[in-house]
């Protein structure tokens, strides 16, 4: 039998267990305990995958829980960050949706054929991931340290929305040829 609570799907629990703590530091403006956690939980993000293909500890758990642990740290760091007015709506409507159209895409995928999808991170999913974390650092830093350079801010929230909404369209072009190749069977 597999071991299921590996090094890799113990980290990613640790991300999703440091979400509640983050936000509350959000809630309670501890600006400085919050960023650190959410690097501690951004390094997670980067190091789990990377510690499952290395000592070759892939589990189905893993490939479920990691991608979930992403999407409920992104969303709840913008929607909290959002109500303090710290990242403009837009750009919360636009992660969150994207992450909504992700997770019903897998599910929709799931029901035409549980067995052939494989569900894996494009570079251009990757870097948008990377200017999500970026966007909400440099927001946390800033409030920390109280620089401006409004300009810098506003280009990345375009940078990251732009590529939030190319990511989201190339998965839904991806999930929709994977049914149209599977001729639309439901199993």
């Amino acid at each position: 039998m597999k071991k299921i609570l590996t090094v890799p799907n113990q980290l990613t629990f640790l991300r999703i267990f440091l979400v509640p703590v983050f936000i509350t530091c959000l809630i309670y403006q501890k600006w400085r305990i919050g960023l650190f956690l959410f690097i501690i939980a951004s390094i997670t993000d980067a190091l789990d995958g990377f510690l499952a293909r290395r000592l070759n500890q892939k589990t189905t758990l893993g490939t479920i829980i990691d991608p979930l642990a992403d999407k409920i740290m992104m969303d709840a760091s913008y929607v909290t960050l959002s109500e303090f007015k710290l990242v403009p709506p837009w750009l919360t409507v636009a992660v969150v949706s994207r992450d909504l159209l992700l997770v019903g895409g897998v599910i929709i995928l799931k029901l035409f054929s549980a067995d052939n999808i494989k569900i894996e991170p494009s570079r251009l999913g990757k870097a948008t991931t990377f200017f999500q974390i970026l966007v909400i650092i440099v927001i946390m830093f800033r409030k920390i340290e109280h620089f401006r350079m409004d300009y810098l801010i506003y280009l990345l929230y375009i940078i990251t929305l732009s590529l939030t909404i190319l990511s989201g369209y190339q998965y839904f072009k991806k999930g929709l040829t994977f049914i149209q190749g599977n001729g639309g069977r439901n199993r």
